[in-house]
């Protein structure tokens, strides 16, 4: 949750009141990420558009989370920045008690998560099956391992009703990123809010710092074993991150 930068490049605006830019960068990243290298035609392009988008809204809403709270809480908001994969949200000053710190920081990947839950709730409603879409954004990941009756039944839930292609792309993906972006930022590692609230909660930063590198390291060797590269270079970088966050925590203790 700190930064601002200024460059022609950067797109900047201002939203109840909080100003926001956005980095050239991160554009590129979600483009990456929604499979820009490996489109082949016009569709293909479509799709990863429509991935940039999504991921570019669960951002917003997600530091917008941040920055909300913490003005509620009393918090004085300098603005949100989105850049490479994520985003921050500057405050100049905190807000006033550790509770307030610690929903401050809750609030971001709740507030993308129920923007995945409104999304499926949407898409249920146009289908006629109200929950269908946020089931399925919840065992999505997992359909490998799933018994092959509750698969069916919800994939015949998803396109029992006729929908144009381009909107059944954009609210799956909305789903699926707001969902599993929410969650995983709820890992207790550093720099996501997990590690984040654990500290709080815990009144002591070491141990997420300590817990970070042992989930990094557990779900590096599974993204090696899974054949995962690009997740493997993320995991590492941030289990890296994790021990810089340990010297300096560490350093403070003793200090």
């Amino acid at each position: 949750m700190n930064s601002q930068n200024s460059s022609p490049w950067v797109l900047r605006f201002a939203l109840f009141g909080i100003p926001v830019s956005i980095q050239p960068i991160s554009w590129i990243v979600l483009a990456l990420l929604g499979g820009a290298m490996g489109a082949n035609d016009g569709n293909d392009l479509l799709q990863v558009a429509v991935f940039v988008v999504a991921g570019m809204l669960c951002l917003l809403v997600h530091e917008f989370g941040h920055a909300l709270v913490g003005r509620a809480g009393g918090a004085l908001v300098e603005g949100i920045e989105i850049a490479g994969m994520g985003g921050t949200t500057s405050f100049a000053t905190l807000p006033r008690r550790r509770a307030g710190y610690f929903f401050t920081v809750l609030a971001g990947p709740l507030s993308s998560l129920l923007l995945g839950v409104v999304l499926g709730l949407c898409f249920g409603l146009q289908i006629g099956n109200v929950w269908a879409g946020v089931r399925y954004a919840c065992i999505m990941p997992w359909q490998s391992v799933l018994p092959m009756e509750l698969q069916q039944q919800i994939v015949l839930g998803l396109y029992a009703h006729p929908m144009p292609h381009l909107l059944q792309q954009a609210y799956m993906v909305g789903m699926l990123i707001c969902f599993w972006w929410s969650l995983f930022n709820l890992l207790p590692l550093f720099p996501l809010d997990g590690g984040k609230l654990l500290g709080s909660l815990l009144n002591n930063y070491l141990i997420p710092c300590v817990l970070g590198l042992v989930v990094c390291a557990g779900l590096c060797i599974w993204a090696v074993v899974d054949g995962q590269w690009f997740n493997v270079m993320i995991l590492g970088y941030l289990g890296f991150i994790n021990w810089q966050y340990l010297k300096v925590f560490y350093a403070r203790r003793r200090g």
